[in-house]
This record gives C-alpha cells, structure tokens and sequence, in this order.
C-alpha cells in the first residue's frame, strides 16, 4: 500500500484566491510525509507527488471552473473527490492525499477541514481554515498550523482506510466541529482505531 501526497494550488484570483507553489508550502508537504510516516508506515509508504511525478505541474493539478461555487466562494469538496479519482485513477493500493490550498464545503455544511471516500481511494484536506488563529498566546502559528494539517490529514486517511468517527475526544478519529478540537485532540489513533485501521488494511 502506498499514500501519495498531492498539493492542490488555486491559482486564480476570479475564485477568491492566488496562491501558488512556495517554501512554505512544499515544508508543509514534507512534514506531512514525516507525520504519516509515523502513523501510517507499517501498513503503507508515504511519498510526495512533487518528488515523484515532474509532469504534475500546477496548472494541471488545478481543479476545473465547474467544480467552484462562485455563489458562496467555495469550493464543493465531493466533486473535488470525484475529480481526484477520475484525474489520478489511482490502482487498489495506492490512496492520495490531496492538500487543497482553498477553502471548500459538502451537503448541508458550512465549510470542512477535509473529506473522503470512505474506504475509498482519495482524501483531501483544505487549509485556508487551518490558518486562523485561536490562541493569542500561541507562541509558533507556523507549528500550529503544520500540527492542524497533519491531525486532519492522518483523519481524513482514516476514512479512507473505513474508520469511522470516534467518540473519545483526544483521538485523531474524533470529529472536529471547530478548530478548537482539531487543537484538542492527538495526531494519533486510540488504541481501538488503531486495532481497526490494522484489521482493515490486511
């Protein structure tokens, strides 16, 4: 089994937004490699699409004009999924994580922080949410903010694995109705999830 981690730029500024391939975001993807390393790395190996695919440029990797809601300003998060799929076509052991550098929403909700195909193939995460700030006395946003992604990286992999959500607070599985528990809660499985991602990835 195999996770690759592919970084999904906006480059328009018609959607809202103008962010492109920088430091700051290629860090962000190697630390994640480091984190999923952990979490995931005796049932699968974690790599970067950067590294991997020199053809993937930006302008490929953005996602159609169809796929926006210009209405709300968002992006709809299952058509991302879907375009992830149809784009990747990923092989039954591989899973891609996909970085998405734009806010996006699903069904009846707001916003997400991330989704996938449960027990699928594809998951993507999106940042812009990740950014804000709740903690004035936060001393390193940066660290924060590489914390933030990784926990609902390693979440959104979990649903894709077939874990479903957890009711102990401080597990990764736990859902996060707010910043405020994606801060709570551990990058890390509890020993049940853990016992369950093992189980459904033999």
């Amino acid at each position: 089994m195999q996770i690759i981690i592919d970084r999904i730029p906006c480059f328009s500024s018609g959607f809202g937004y103008f962010t492109s391939y920088n430091t700051s975001g290629n860090s962000i993807a190697y630390s994640l490699v480091r984190y999923l390393s952990e979490i995931y790395g005796d049932i699968a190996s974690i790599s970067n699409s950067d590294s991997l695919l020199s053809s993937n440029t930006p302008s490929t990797k953005m996602p159609p004009a169809h796929l926006y809601n210009t209405r709300r300003k968002q992006w709809i998060s299952n058509k991302i999924l879907d375009w992830l799929l149809q784009n990747n076509n990923p092989d039954r052991n591989t899973k891609i994580l996909a970085v998405c550098d734009f806010d996006a929403y699903s069904g009846e909700l707001n916003f997400v922080l991330g989704e996938a195909h449960f027990g699928g193939r594809v998951a993507a995460i999106y940042t812009p949410r990740l950014r804000q700030e709740l903690y004035v006395r936060q001393s390193d946003p940066n660290r924060l903010f590489e914390q933030r992604v990784a926990k609902e990286a390693v979440h959104e992999l979990g649903h894709a694995f077939g874990l479903t959500h957890c009711e102990k607070s401080r597990c990764v599985m736990h859902f996060s109705n707010s910043l405020r528990d994606t801060d709570f809660k551990d990058h890390r499985f509890c020993e049940r999830c853990n016992i369950i991602l093992k189980r459904q990835a033999a």
